[in-house]
């Protein structure tokens, strides 16, 4: 079957379902259908979709640049969300590193950096499919005041936690609004930015980090004592909102614009005229606000998105607290945990087959693109997160760098993964394909896995920086690919569910990456250290060590305490790192099935549609038939 034979069967419904019915199920006043493809070939009879409010937004957004006026307003905006996901790129780089004191300071290192990285990763990629469902439902720049709240709340909370537990609920507020920033601004690209130039504004959006890397290692030295790290966050509470509000307003604004102009009226004729044998403009009738709240809460598939994330959360989280837990994994709480978990995450499933009326993952967006940049991303951070949970803490032992270049360090996979995003951005401009450069990519990250999966542990700090530097040029050149390629494969109206699902399963395997590593680490640290360390160290002094990294660093680096703590980390993390290894062979296998759409001037490769909504002619060289089966895997530079 073809690629496009594959999608045209998977999005047909073989029973009327809610999630394509006509603009009953709209909340705003206009509902656009998009026409069936009825050409010949492989593009023909594509699935009617209706578009929702914040989609003929953009896209009445997107002629209103066609302007002068308009075009510098959109340059505003541009420049607007680039100031903002600055000051995102900062805070990333700073926390990160604060969050080993924080937890270091609640006497809880092990666990409370397993359990606010499962929490985080869990709790920010669940709310991802409501985020592109409000968006959708509603307007764009709505997410970014969500995000801006959810900042301020978390910021808060983490300056007055009094213990691990504040501070993880702090955290996981963050994470939220990061996500909801992070997010937006992808969708935005999306929105606007042709197939042509997607991966280039992907990696030009994450640039900052090129030089927060640098700076930023000051700023943690300066708070890396006593309370100061609280600083590290509370310092954000002025920021945020100062480079957030300008974006918002000028997104708000332009699109207020767009309105007065009768622009979005405008397209919706325009459509309507131009393709009346197969476009409806219909204006569905005012509705009671009761009713309306229960649309939405079905149309954000409410229900299904709080049993995945309980789910997970319930499944996962024992992992890191098995090693507090009274008698392990045998204490009836975490077995609570896991039976509940269980159940929601089988609930999820039938929940999503027979309940949803609008599901969280809906068939006609499951194409073989799609799935294959699911099961990429997803298994690459599985591998990435069982590598990377400890080694920070791995790094700061067994070697004697000080805290600005142990900040350096943390930051090598960023800064690789940023500078050659925008490398794979221009390679794809050039070449208008994608799949052979991701292939590629992910080899280029299997062997910077390789460097450090060693039995007598990794100390040269050459190597552990070409580890991390490769790894992050071989993530670049395969999540750009997963990203455009995935977004190329779904009509307009499916973009921002797509960019929310990508990453909403890339981070449960990221959570379950940080739910392995915590049960490696938890079941195996506390006996390494006491067979490796000197017999004058008694047992409470040694679970003090398992609990806090800083006491461990306090003592001399040719110390016998210090020597026998780097064997037991060598030893804990080994088995880590060579499952990650081995893991990683999955996403290349997952690569090989991906297709490979020509990058053009369209919006996507669904529909052929541009930016503004408009039908495109095909580009010159997309082949009249993609290839299938085994010539999928073969000729990267078809389809």
């Amino acid at each position: 079957m073809t690629t496009a034979e594959s999608q045209i069967a998977l999005a047909t419904p073989t029973r009327q379902r809610p999630d394509l019915e006509s603009s009953n199920s709209s909340f705003d006043k206009r509902s656009i259908a998009s026409s069936v493809d009825k050409r010949d070939g492989p593009h023909a009879e594509r699935l009617k979709v209706v578009k929702s409010a914040g989609v003929v937004r953009m896209e009445a957004i997107a002629r209103a640049g066609d302007s002068k006026s308009g075009k510098y307003t959109l340059a505003l905006i541009a420049v607007a969300c680039y100031a903002m996901y600055w000051i995102y790129c900062q805070e990333r780089s700073t926390t990160s590193s604060f969050s080993v004191w924080a937890t270091s300071s609640f006497q809880q290192h092990s666990s409370g950096i397993s359990m606010l990285g499962i929490a985080t990763l869990i709790i920010s990629s669940v709310c991802l499919p409501f985020l592109a469902k409000f968006a959708d439902i509603f307007s764009r720049p709505w997410v970014w005041v969500f995000s801006l709240v959810a900042y301020m709340v978390g910021f808060a909370i983490i300056m007055k936690s009094p213990n691990l537990a504040a501070y993880i609920v702090g955290n996981v507020c963050v994470s939220i609004g990061g996500a909801g920033l992070s997010f937006l601004t992808s969708v935005l690209c999306a929105d606007l930015v042709p197939l042509k130039y997607r991966g280039l504004s992907q990696g030009l959006l994450s640039t900052p980090y090129l030089a927060t890397v640098w700076y930023t290692s000051y700023i943690v030295e300066a708070l890396s004592t006593t309370n100061d790290w609280r600083w590290g966050y509370g310092m954000y509470l002025i920021i945020m909102p100062s480079v957030m509000v300008p974006a918002i307003v000028a997104l708000f604004f332009l699109e207020r614009r767009a309105h007065r102009q009768g622009l979005i009226n405008i397209a919706a004729a325009q459509r309507g005229l131009e393709e009346d044998d197969v476009t409806r403009v219909e204006i569905a009738p005012k509705q009671p606000f009761w009713t309306v709240c229960v649309n939405v809460f079905h149309e954000l598939d409410t229900v299904g998105l709080i049993l995945l994330g309980f789910g997970w959360s319930l499944l996962l989280l024992p992992f890191s607290l098995s090693a507090y837990a009274d008698h392990g994994y045998k204490n009836r709480s975490l077995i609570a945990m896991f039976a509940v978990g269980g159940v929601c995450l089988i609930g999820y499933g039938f929940w999503e087959a027979y309940g949803a009326k609008f599901p969280s993952a809906p068939r006609r967006i499951l194409n073989w693109t799609v799935i294959s940049a699911v099961v990429i991303d997803f298994v690459y951070l599985l591998a990435g997160y069982m590598q990377l949970a400890y080694l920070s803490s791995y790094v700061y032992i067994v070697t004697d760098l000080s805290p600005t270049h142990w900040n350096y360090y943390n930051n090598v996979l960023t800064m690789g993964l940023c500078s050659f995003g925008v490398v794979a951005g221009v390679i794809q401009r050039w070449t208008h394909r994608y799949k052979a450069l991701q292939i590629f990519g992910i080899i280029v990250k299997i062997i910077g896995f390789g460097l450090l999966v060693d039995k007598n542990g990794v100390h040269d700090i050459g190597r552990l920086v070409m580890s991390q530097l490769l790894t992050g040029m071989g993530g670049a050149f395969s999540v750009v690919g997963s990203q455009v390629g995935s977004q190329a494969s779904v009509p307009h109206q499916d973009v921002a569910l797509v960019i929310a699902l990508l990453s909403l399963w890339s981070n449960i395997g990221g959570s379950i990456g940080n739910a392995i590593a915590a049960q490696v680490w938890n079941s195996q640290m506390p006996s390494n250290l006491r067979k490796f360390l000197p017999a004058s160290v008694s047992d409470a002094q040694v679970a003090e060590f398992f609990s806090s990294i800083t006491l461990i660093r306090a003592y001399d680096y040719d110390s016998d305490v210090r020597q026998g703590a780097i064997k037991a980390y060598e030893t804990t993390v080994y088995p880590l790192w060579a499952a990650a290894l081995g893991l990683s062979f999955i996403s290349l296998i997952a690569a090989c099935f991906q297709s490979n759409y020509f990058l053009g001037d369209t919006q996507n490769a669904y529909d052929h549609q541009d930016t503004a909504g408009h039908e495109k002619v095909e580009e010159d060289g997309v082949p009249e038939k993609p290839a299938s089966g085994w010539r999928r895997v073969v000729r990267f530079w078809d389809l």
